[in-house]
């Protein structure tokens, strides 16, 4: 009979033991998140339905591109404000391409503007050695303005109707904006963890002079950095677009603080050299929980905005408290 008993201590201190490490892993956001996903539930059932559960994941999708260009970013001690802005310059330029050159050309111009805007980014914070955050305020002040004026401040309309076939395609009951994210993911990951290039990226947030000394081409690190932080945004971008069909100079402002949000939650800290991709998704996916479940119990989109601010303010605080501790 003791025999027994030992054994159910033994697994219940193992089971204890995963727990805890599956705690430090990933953190305290996907408990959080497991929570909120039962309250909502509990208020609204519509919320459980595999329908509302794509919903959610669709929803995800473009802000999980962004805010994993984010990450790469914060990732090197920086941060990419122009992010939002990118989106509507993307989404304008892309939608006249699409009216005169057709709809394949339009989507990837979208991500070819994303690209350009990233790389000037990178090139100006890697040769000119200027803060991140006053080069992307800059760029983000460019290209908002340049949407505004190449679409003379209005939303351009009449698009091919196959422009929409990128946001609302179908393969079985999965959107193809989530397989493409999804793929964008594997990809991100293979080079983020199983390239040298993932490394520098960590490098560069821990210790840049290092790796200089290492014989490493910091600038040219930077400059993928950020381009592909850019490129991430475009195929966004060219996503979101699809799915109005049109071309808004405002399209995807909110997605830029979203993005931060994301990473914040997800334990990337602003030091850089520390966080991982698992940690941002799972921000992604709060964030469309909240919003998406917010919808439906009825809560005001501006509560969503006062949450949001706040969350980041705790994820900072936790941070903080950690590293003292």
């Amino acid at each position: 009979m003791s025999d027994v008993h030992n054994e159910a201590s033994i697994e219940k201190r193992h089971f204890l033991d995963s727990i805890i490490a599956f705690y430090h892993k990933i953190g305290l956001l996907f408990f959080v998140l497991v929570g909120v996903i039962i309250i909502i539930g509990v208020i609204n059932p519509r919320f459980l339905t595999f329908g509302n559960a794509i919903t959610v994941i669709n929803q995800a999708s473009f802000l999980c591109l962004v805010a994993a260009g984010q990450m790469l970013v914060i990732l090197t001690a920086g941060v990419d404000v122009s992010l939002g802005s990118i989106i509507g310059l993307s989404s304008v330029i892309a939608a006249i391409v699409s009216k005169t050159m057709g709809t394949g050309p339009g989507w990837i111009t979208a991500v070819l503007v994303g690209g350009a805007i990233g790389l000037l980014n990178g090139f100006i914070h890697g040769w000119f050695e200027i803060d991140s955050f006053a080069v992307t305020l800059g760029t983000m002040s460019i290209a908002h303005g340049l949407a505004l004026i190449i679409s003379k401040g209005l939303t351009i309309y009449e698009l091919p109707f196959s422009y929409q076939l990128l946001a609302y395609t179908y393969i079985g009951t999965i959107p193809l904006p989530v397989i493409i994210t999804v793929m964008v993911m594997i990809l991100l990951f293979f080079i983020m963890y199983r390239m040298r290039f993932g490394r520098y990226v960590y490098a560069l947030g821990g210790n840049k002079e290092a790796l200089r000394l290492a014989g490493v081409n910091v600038r040219g690190t930077v400059l993928w950095v950020f381009g592909t932080a850019g490129i991430l945004t475009g195929i966004s971008a060219a996503i979101l677009s699809a799915r109005i069909n049109s071309g808004q100079p405002n399209l995807g402002g909110a997605l830029m603080l979203e993005s931060i949000a994301a990473c914040v939650v997800g334990g990337v800290t602003f030091k850089g050299g520390v966080g991982n991709m698992g940690g941002v998704i799972i921000g992604v996916i709060f964030l469309a929980v909240l919003s998406n479940g917010f919808d439906l119990i009825g809560v005001s989109s501006f509560v969503k905005q006062v949450v949001v601010g706040t969350i980041i303010i705790i994820a900072v605080v936790i941070d903080k408290s950690k590293k003292k501790s």
